[in-house]
């Protein structure tokens, strides 16, 4: 190969290379912005969240901070969109495999809960879903339309469960003489009623939410 030719391509090949490093550090500093600001937004109401209490966070200097985004707005509205609205897509909340079993897939919803409890608690957050629940709160009120997107999320969870109960009906895992509809919302309204009761004590039980799911189950398995 003509040695210019060869140089050319390394001298390309090189500055690809450098530009996917330098990608990667910014998205992870752009990672570390987002995770940071989330931890102070569940212990912080928006409004009393300070630039000056950001830069402490996050352990970088406000240029720094708003090199990656424009404003506390716009930091407040990426962590609702990577922390909440991406985490509760139901395509990111859980593992389950197609076709599964009802049974099958409560264990990997109470899985999919135990995973995102024990994300919290790394956080260092104390009663998780309390401070969960608050951060939704705030998105109703500081994020333009977030109660049409998260009920849209919800339906979604719904149409899951549903499907799921319904393949359960039509193999004759469960009883022949149940309402899918009112199963699917059963399950769905166990685990929302007992969360966020549970949030305004310790927080969430999921012992006790395992429990009340196993117990439904039985109920309306076929023996």
């Amino acid at each position: 190969m003509n040695r210019n030719i060869f140089c050319n391509i390394a001298s390309k090949t090189l500055k690809i290379i450098n530009l996917t490093h330098k990608m990667s550090d910014k998205q992870d500093t752009k990672s570390k912005i987002l995770q940071g600001a989330f931890k102070l937004f569940l212990q912080k109401n928006y409004e009393k969240v300070t630039i000056a209490d950001i830069e402490r966070c996050i352990g970088m200097t406000r240029g720094a901070i708003f090199y990656h985004v424009k404003d506390k707005n716009e930091l407040f509205t990426q962590v609702i969109d990577t922390y909440i609205l991406e985490t509760q897509n139901i395509k990111n909340k859980f593992k389950f495999k197609a076709g599964c079993s009802l049974k099958e897939f409560i264990d990997n919803y109470l899985e999919g809960v135990r995973e995102t409890m024990t994300k919290l608690e790394l956080l260092g957050i104390n009663n998780g879903h309390r401070a969960y629940f608050g951060l939704i709160y705030q998105a109703v009120q500081y994020y333009p339309d977030f109660d049409k997107l998260i009920t849209k999320l919800f339906y979604q969870d719904y149409e899951l469960w549903y499907e799921v109960v319904l393949r359960a009906f039509n193999s004759k895992e469960i009883k022949q003489d149940i309402i899918v509809d009112s199963v699917a919302r059963q399950f769905r309204y166990i685990y929302s009623g007992l969360s966020f009761e549970d949030s305004l004590k310790q927080g969430l039980d999921i012992t006790a939410l395992q429990q009340l799911y196993n117990n439904y189950y039985n109920q309306i398995k076929n023996n």
